[in-house]
């Protein structure tokens, strides 16, 4: 069954999937940064609004706490869709540098594949 399979110079493959590696690597290595990163702010941010909830003793104190809480709400939303276009881009840019690879080293592999098929049959 296996012996009709042409054997190939799988050399020609190493240099993108090593490209593929690295890109892959640094890629998911920045996201999880960012992703610490704003976990780690979140986690701030909300121990420190407990910590003034708990101190609020009066209803005016509460109503300007809200209002505050209010405003940040639309700003982070306002972020975090301005992060969500980013991350867009940046994914984008991922599959456009993935693409330029394989194409990239399409050329050099089809080769090799091809002079190997034709050892075998010859």
């Amino acid at each position: 069954m296996f012996n009709n399979i042409p054997t190939a110079d799988f050399s020609a493959f190493g240099a993108p999937v090593q490209k593929l590696i690295e890109l892959n690597t640094a890629t998911f290595t920045k996201a999880f940064e960012l992703q610490k990163a704003t976990a780690e702010k979140q986690i701030a941010k909300a121990q420190a609004d407990f910590k003034a909830l708990s101190e609020i003793k009066d209803v005016e104190a509460l109503t300007a706490f809200v209002a505050v809480k209010s405003e940040e709400a639309k700003a982070n939303l306002e972020a975090l869709q301005t992060e969500v276009q980013a991350s867009a881009e940046n994914t984008k840019a991922y599959f456009a540098e993935v693409q330029a690879i394989l194409t990239e080293n399409k050329d050099a592999v089809a080769p090799a594949a091809k002079k190997a098929a034709a050892k075998k049959t010859a």
